[in-house]
């Protein structure tokens, strides 16, 4: 279960992931290659330098999981099930660079390392949301996504197509607000002398 911050930690998680493994002759100089998380206000500048940048484009409701809850546990084992909001989230690696080599470089890198490693568990997802539990994974995996729908979204911000990869988070369990149940009809009324009329 997690919490409505867990999409800005899984952001924050993926980010740590590829700075963690940023290799050698990326992150030194002459390419000093930088991670950043980008948002809808940095896509319509340039961007500047070599930088690998994840973008989140789209939040979707996971069709799959809208009709799930989460089972009670520990002392509640008593309570109805928690609902939860099961999202995925939508992603554009961007590889923007000084030159043809640097850029397909970093986007190959990038490829490769979620190719080799697609799971995000607690691990990686716990410091920025506490409710994580050891049986929520998330897997990031390539996203089809035509051409032209790619296109649309570089068009939408007015700026140079830089070369994109989309991918998908699948799926964020957030936990709702436990629902409000009715409890038994009062039979009694109570006063300090007693009980003063019954039903």
């Amino acid at each position: 279960m997690a919490s409505y911050r867990a999409v800005n930690g899984v952001l924050l998680a993926l980010e740590s992931f590829f700075k963690a493994r940023l290799p050698a002759d990326l992150s030194a100089a002459p390419v000093n290659a930088r991670i950043e998380l980008l948002g809808s206000s940095d896509i319509t500048d340039l961007l500047n330098g070599n930088v690998l940048g994840i973008y989140m484009h789209r939040m979707t409701v996971d069709a799959h999981g809208r009709s799930r809850f989460f089972a009670a546990t520990g002392t509640e084992r008593d309570a109805a099930p928690a609902p939860e909001l099961p999202v995925n989230l939508h992603l554009l690696l961007i590889a923007s660079a000084t030159s043809a080599s640097i850029e397909a470089s970093l986007m190959a890198w990038a490829m490769f390392a979620l190719a080799n490693e697609s799971q995000l568990d607690i691990s990686h997802l716990a410091e920025n949301d506490s409710q994580w539990t050891e049986r929520e994974v998330l897997t990031v995996t390539p996203e089809e996504m035509p051409t032209e729908d790619l296109m649309r979204i570089w068009d939408a911000f007015q700026t140079p197509y830089t070369s994109s990869v989309p991918y998908i988070v699948r799926t964020i369990r957030l936990r709702l607000d436990a629902q409000q149940t009715e409890g038994p009809a009062v039979l009694s009324r109570i006063f300090p002398t007693g009980i003063a009329e019954s039903s």
